[in-house]
C-alpha cells in the first residue's frame, strides 16, 4: 500500500485517484476490472500515466477477490472446445475424403486452401526419418510437484498414449530406455494412458491458463518435433522462434509511428486450432506423425473428453504449429491481393501484418476457427503491441506487471527495478518519469534490510542487484581464482578412455570490478538419489557432475561479489568450478 500510495500520489491523474481509492476500500474485484483504452488518450505521457497505475496489480493472484479463476479457466476449456466443434463442422467439406462444393463461395475457399497448403508443405520439407526423444522441466502425467527433474523421468514409469505407440522404437534406442529394460525391467513397458490432464497456470489475477501435462514419451517425441519446425520456421520465413520478440517490438515501434503495419493478437490460440485444420493444411506423412502424438483426450473435471481441438497448450510442438498456420495463412492472404509476404512477422499468435490486408486476414482467421484479442489487436492510431512491447507514437509504454505480493527481499529488488525499467526510454532513465516513480521505488527500497540494499549495480545483471546509477553501486575489485578448469574425455583407439584436464584461468590475470549481489542458492539434489544406469543417462545428456537442480529450486540467498561486467539469470543454476 505505501507503495501504490507514492505512486498514485505523485502521478496525480483522475485514474490514479480511482485507482487508489479502490486499494484503500479493498475493493479489489472492481480494481482488476479497471482497463486503460490506447484510443481514448491522444499522447503517449498521460496514456503512460494511467497505465502505470492500473497494470501494476492487475496480474496479482493474491488478492482477496470474488473471482473464481479456476472455473474462469473451466469455462474457457468449454467455451474453446465448442467454437473448434463448429469449426470442425464449417471445414468438413473441404476434406479430400468428404469434399462437398456447393457453390462458387466454396470453391475460392478451397482453392485458397489448396494454395495455403503448397506453401505449408514447402516450409516443413521433407517428413523426418528420425526421432530423438527430449526433456523438459515440466510436468508429464507421471512426473509431477517436485518429482519432474530429468533423472526422476528416466526412473519412473513411463507413459504414452496409444497412438504413439508406433513411434517407441525411436524411444528404445535411448538409454533411458536401456537403464529401464536393463535394471527395472517391471517399469520398461510404458503405461498406456488415454491423453493428457488439464490443470492451470497463472495468467492475471481474473483468470487462469488452462494448460496439460502430457505422457513422457509422447512429450519427448513432441519436443523434437518442435524443435525441426523452429528449425524451417526460421530458415525458410524468418519466424525466428528463439529470439524474434526483439524483432517484434522494434516492429512495433516502428508501426506505432507510420501506421504502415497492424498487430495482430489471438485469443485462446492453442486452444482453437481445431481437429480437421492441420489434417487440410499437413502433408499425409506430417499429418500422421503429429495426430500419433497428440493426445485426443483430456481429463478434466473429474472425466474424460474427446478433445475437437489438435493439440493442447503443453504440447510439446504447439507453439511451433499455431506459429506454422497463422503465419502461412497471413502470408498467404498478402500474397493473393498483390503484397510482399515476406513482409509478414510471426511469433506464436503475435502477428504483425500490413495495414492495407489486414482486415482480409482477420476474416479469413475467423472463418478458420480463430478470434483475435480485440484488446490487444491494433490496426490503427498511433498504438501497437507485440510480445511485450507497447509503443504509442514510438515511445515505450509499457507499465510494470505484479505478479505476486512482494514479502522476501529478491522480491522487493524485482518490483524496484520493474519501476525503475518503465522509467527508462530506450534504455535512459527519463527525468520526467523517474519523477513519477522516485518516492514508489523509495518505498521498495526501504522493504529491504540495509545489507542487502547495498547490492546495486548495472541493469544487465538482471533482479541480483538493485539498478541504480553507477556512483551507488559500491564497486570493489576481486581477483580471478585458481580454481576454473575444464575436463575433456578423449577415446583411445584401443576401447579406453583418457580423461584430460586444462586449466582455464591461473589466478594471474588482473583485477575486475565487481558489485555486491543477492544471489540465489540453487537446491542441489545429489546423484545418490538415482541408481548408476539412471546416473549414467543423465551424464551423457550433459547434466552437471554436482547434482540436480529443479525448476526454480531455490535454498537460499546471500550476498557476495559478482563482477559487473559479468550477465546473470535470477533462475539458480549450478556454477561449474
Amino acid at each position: 500500500m505505501r507503495v501504490v500510495s507514492a505512486l498514485c500520489r505523485d502521478v496525480a491523474t483522475p485514474r490514479a485517484h480511482e485507482v487508489l481509492g479502490l486499494c484503500e476500500r479493498g475493493e479489489w474485484t472492481q480494481l482488476l476490472g479497471l482497463r486503460v483504452k490506447p484510443s481514448d488518450y491522444v499522447d503517449s505521457e498521460s496514456y503512460f500515466k494511467d497505465c502505470l497505475v492500473t497494470d501494476l496489480l492487475r496480474k496479482v493472484e493474491d488478492l482477496p477477490t470474488t473471482v473464481d479463476r479456476e472455473a474462469v479457466a473451466l469455462r474457457t476449456f468449454d467455451l474453446c472446445e465448442e467454437r473448434c466443434a463448429a469449426t470442425n463442422r464449417r471445414l468438413s467439406r473441404f476434406v479430400d475424403d468428404t469434399l462437398l462444393i456447393e457453390d462458387s463461395v466454396d470453391e475460392r475457399v478451397y482453392q485458397f486452401i489448396l494454395e495455403w497448403r503448397k506453401e505449408v508443405s514447402w516450409v516443413l520439407g521433407k517428413l523426418p526419418d528420425h526421432l530423438t526423444p527430449r526433456f523438459s522441466g515440466g510436468a508429464t502425467v507421471g512426473d509431477v510437484g517436485e518429482l519432474k527433474t530429468i533423472p526422476d523421468k528416466m526412473s519412473s514409469v513411463p507413459q504414452i498414449t496409444q497412438g504413439a505407440r508406433c513411434l517407441m522404437p525411436f524411444w528404445y534406442e535411448t538409454s533411458w530406455a536401456h537403464g529401464l529394460v536393463r535394471d527395472r525391467p517391471w517399469q520398461s513397458d510404458p503405461l498406456t494412458v488415454r491423453g493428457n490432464i488439464f490443470f492451470t497456470v497463472p495468467k492475471d489475477a481474473e483468470k487462469r491458463r488452462g494448460c496439460a501435462k502430457e505422457a513422457s514419451i509422447n512429450i519427448s517425441l513432441q519436443l523434437d518435433v518442435g524443435a525441426l519446425m523452429k528449425r524451417v520456421l526460421l530458415t525458410k520465413l524468418g519466424f525466428d522462434l528463439k529470439g524474434g520478440q526483439s524483432v517484434h517490438k522494434m516492429l512495433a515501434q516502428a508501426a506505432s509511428l507510420s501506421g504502415a503495419f497492424s498487430t495482430i493478437d489471438m485469443s485462446n490460440a492453442s486452444d482453437t486450432v481445431c481437429r480437421l485444420l492441420p489434417r487440410l493444411l499437413l502433408q499425409s506423412e506430417w499429418h500422421s506423425l503429429l495426430t500419433s502424438l497428440r493426445s485426443p483426450f483430456t481429463y478434466v473435471d473429474g472425466k474424460w473428453r474427446w478433445l475437437e481441438k489438435f493439440s493442447s497448450m503443453g504440447n510439446g510442438f504447439t507453439f511451433e504449429l499455431e506459429t506454422l498456420i497463422f503465419g502461412t495463412l497471413a502470408r498467404q492472404i498478402v500474397r493473393q491481393e498483390g503484397g510482399d509476404p515476406n513482409l509478414v512477422k510471426c511469433y506464436g499468435d503475435d502477428l504483425i501484418v500490413p495495414t492495407v490486408h489486414t482486415a482480409s486476414v482477420l476474416s479469413a482467421l475467423a472463418f478458420f476457427g480463430f478470434e483475435p484479442n480485440r484488446k490487444k489487436t491494433f490496426t490503427e492510431g498511433p498504438f501497437r503491441e507485440s510480445c511485450g512491447g507497447d509503443f504509442f507514437g514510438g515511445v515505450p509504454v509499457r507499465a510494470h506487471f505484479l505478479e505476486k505480493l512482494p514479502d522476501e527481499p529478491q522480491q522487493w529488488i524485482s518490483l524496484a527495478n520493474g519501476l525503475r525499467r518503465v522509467a527508462s526510454i530506450d534504455g535512459v532513465l527519463d527525468p520526467t518519469r523517474w519523477d513519477l516513480v522516485r518516492r514508489a521505488w523509495l518505498r521498495c527500497l526501504d522493504a529491504i534490510p540495509s545489507d542487502i540494499r547495498r547490492c546495486r549495480g548495472p541493469s544487465h545483471l538482471g533482479d541480483i542487484v538493485i539498478h541504480d546509477d553507477e556512483p551507488r553501486w559500491g564497486s570493489t575489485t576481486i581477483r580471478p581464482r585458481k580454481r576454473w578448469t575444464a575436463y575433456y574425455e578423449q577415446e583411445l583407439p584401443d576401447g579406453t578412455r583418457k580423461r584430460t584436464r586444462e586449466l582455464l584461468d591461473d589466478g594471474s590475470g588482473p583485477s575486475v570490478e565487481a558489485v555486491f549481489a543477492y544471489l540465489p542458492i540453487p537446491k542441489i539434489l545429489p546423484w545418490n538419489h538415482w541408481i548408476p544406469t539412471v546416473q549414467l543417462s543423465c551424464c551423457t545428456l550433459g547434466l552437471p557432475s554436482t547434482g540436480v537442480t529443479p525448476r526454480g529450486g531455490v535454498d537460499g540467498y546471500r550476498v557476495c561479489r559478482v563482477p559487473s561486467q559479468y550477465t546473470n539469470k535470477w533462475e539458480p543454476r549450478t556454477v561449474v568450478k
